[in-house]
């Protein structure tokens, strides 16, 4: 524990210390360039440094702001009291910099923010610096160092020279402390290198070539602001603000030598243009290294958005993919085991007809003949009841005739011995015979249903037709045709009775409706029921010509 108090004492003086000798040897530089009394310098360069210092580590490296400003303002002879007053002021105006820009704009020293550039500008740089500006001048004013007449000419020059240090020296600080150096390759290296040397290049014509730089002509700085935009847009903070502080010393070189479009006719007014110049260059590439560093996140930010939204309906495609599949699947599944129910069905009303026709039917046959010789027998003795015999005989033949029609109904012979058109023929002539309804077929000669189950369905939409047409339509005529037509095959029922209201058959659930739906369904086809021209009912069944059961 006093190891590590003894650290942090140490590090609380040293940091200070650290400070006020930068502070101090900035000041040095900036005191080149006096211009009032000695001491106020329209460069001043600790002013950025004071800044970043104590951004960067807090409020206890004051002392070492108001230690570097009093050793530097005594060094230029400046009294004691006036030197102690531009310390404090020089304190005030950090620790109101810093203040503001922490507190009330949220200030992050990596400046890829327009916001954090325009707190820069607006907090530190214009308003902060007043207080200083407004002190230091004072407290010379008061030691008799500044005339009351040059008050606001020296407190504007101070001003001024204050927002060169916030503005042209903080920025390459404090990118130094938050981002890594952007070349990473030789191509980049190769890149900076030529910017480099085309930005030195160019500063030196229009700043110190005697025989090319204008003397004056203030529009000619201007040529040197696209390398600025160079800087910012191909090397981010680090490009603009090294470019702004190149262009800074090498135009106050070219400057404070008379040549250039900055140079005036006095060394005071030359120095204001460089410095209004400095500033407003300063301002333009962090704002546009603040904008571009912006976009570049809000494009990443998208591409990470876009990427998201990728994978989302990647993986949303792959589970509807998933999901379907299975769906199929279940589908497939459930139609398969509709034909298999279909087919036992089938094959139960099939087994059903045969035990009727070759079980029940053959003993009402057997009864039939008992009977006819019995009532031949009663007959010839003239028995009074042989004609109780011969009704009795009669009506055996009848059951007989009923069993028949029924067997036939519920599994035609014809449908396996002869195909479907031959069971459709026997369905309307039994039709025909038994309900006295004409009832007339016509198939095509092009359909052909090799299929079972194809068959045995077909058969039963008929079947299930001609049974609602007799019971519900009062038809009198009936008409069964089966069709081809562009790989499509139809097989349609139609009456000419009442017909059916189109309302009803979509409201209808009933088990004869739901059959015909289901038995279309069978075949991967349609069932459409809909009233037709003669004003009856027309039942249609259309589906694939290919289709086939599949067990």
């Amino acid at each position: 524990m006093v190891a590590v108090r003894c650290r942090t004492r140490g590090r609380a003086l040293l940091d200070p210390a650290c400070l006020a000798l930068l502070y101090f040897a900035g000041a040095q530089v900036g005191l080149v360039y006096a211009v009032i009394g000695g001491a106020i310098s329209l460069v001043w360069p600790p002013s950025g440094i004071a800044l970043v210092a104590m951004l960067a580590l807090g409020t206890r490296v004051a002392p070492g702001i108001a230690a570097g400003s009093f050793l530097a303002n005594v060094s230029v002879d400046v009294p004691i009291p006036a030197a102690a007053g531009i310390a404090i002021g020089a304190t005030l105006a950090t620790l109101a910099a810093t203040h503001l820009l922490k507190e009330r704009a949220r200030f992050q020293i990596a400046l890829t923010r327009t916001r954090d550039v325009l707190a820069l500008i607006l907090l530190a740089a214009m308003l902060g610096t007043t207080i200083s500006a407004f002190v230091g001048v004072s407290a010379l004013l008061a030691g008799g160092v500044v005339p009351p007449a040059d008050f606001a000419s020296a407190w504007l020059k101070w001003w001024l020279g204050d927002m060169i240090g916030v503005l042209v020296v903080a920025p390459p600080l404090l990118v130094w402390l938050s981002h890594a150096q952007p070349i990473t390759s030789a191509r980049r290296a190769i890149e900076a290198a030529a910017l480099t040397v085309a930005l030195g290049t160019v500063s030196y014509l229009i700043f110190g070539a005697p025989e090319l730089a204008g003397h004056g002509y203030y529009p000619a700085a201007l040529a040197i602001v696209p390398f600025v935009i160079w800087a910012a847009l191909r090397f981010d903070h680090w490009g603009a603000s090294l470019a702004i502080l190149a262009i800074s010393i090498a135009a106050i070189w070219g400057t404070t030598a008379g040549t250039g479009p900055l140079a005036a006719d006095s060394p005071v007014d030359s120095l204001v243009r460089w410095s209004t110049f400095v500033n407003l260059l300063a301002v333009t590439g962090l704002l546009l290294v603040a904008s571009h560093a912006e976009t570049q996140r809000a494009q990443a930010e998208l591409r990470a958005s876009l990427a998201e939204l990728e994978q989302r309906v990647r993986e949303r495609t792959a589970s509807l993919a998933r999901t379907n599949a299975e769906l199929i699947e279940e589908m497939s599944g459930r139609r398969r085991l509709e034909r298999r129910l279909v087919r036992v069905s089938d094959e139960q009303l099939k087994a059903t007809g045969r035990e009727l026709h070759d079980g029940l039917g053959q003993h009402l046959t057997t009864i039939g003949l008992y009977g006819a010789a019995l009532a031949h027998k009663l007959g010839a003795r003239r028995h009074p009841e042989a004609g109780d015999a011969q009704r009795l005989v009669t009506l055996v033949e009848q059951a007989a005739d009923m069993i028949r029609a029924i067997a036939k109904g519920l599994y035609p012979a014809s449908l396996e011995s002869a195909g479907l058109v031959a069971a459709l023929r026997n369905l309307a002539d039994s039709t025909h015979s038994l309900k006295q309804v004409d009832c007339i077929l016509h198939a095509a000669p092009d359909v052909k249903v090799r299929d079972s189950l194809v068959a045995i369905n077909l058969y039963r939409v008929a079947q299930e037709a001609i049974n609602n047409a007799l019971k519900y339509s009062g038809a009198r005529h009936i008409w069964i045709e089966l069709q081809c037509h562009d790989g499509m095959q139809m097989l349609s029922v139609s009456d000419d009775g009442i017909g059916i209201d189109p309302q009803a058959v979509d409201r209808s659930e009933g088990l004869g409706l739901h059959n015909l739906r289901h038995r279309a369904t069978l075949l991967g086809g349609t069932c459409a029921i809909y009233r037709n021209a003669q004003g009856g009912t027309t039942v249609a069944i259309t589906y694939p010509e290919e289709a086939q059961s599949n067990e």
